[in-house]
């Protein structure tokens, strides 16, 4: 004759099966996130965020910057404004005006 399990052991049990559930849960919804972070990324990768079109890589020094033919717009990609300005500072006109005020 199977032995009933007690109240403690019940409780026991369904709290395992719902941590477990919980854990699963999470996992598939991560997963879920990840493939539509990637979907979305593959849907907008190199499109101008402004009207959509897809960009054109241009030189500007030792930088290449994303350029929209359509509407013109220029972005820059993480650290190549201060690529550019600290360029500037060594070799354009931003250090002739520098030498002006500093009287060099």
């Amino acid at each position: 004759m199977p032995v009933k399990p007690s109240k403690v052991e019940e409780e026991h049990i369904w709290a395992h099966e719902m941590k477990l559930r919980l854990e699963r849960l999470e996992r598939e919804q991560k997963a879920k996130s990840e493939a539509e972070k990637q979907r979305l990324k593959e849907l907008h990768w190199m499109r101008c965020p402004k009207c959509g079109q897809e960009l054109a890589t241009e030189t500007y020094g030792a930088v290449e910057v994303d350029v929209c033919p359509s509407c013109k717009g220029v972005w820059l990609d993480a650290t190549e404004l201060e690529q550019i300005v600290d360029n500037e500072i060594r070799t354009g006109l931003l250090k002739r005006c520098l030498k002006v005020f500093r009287g060099k």
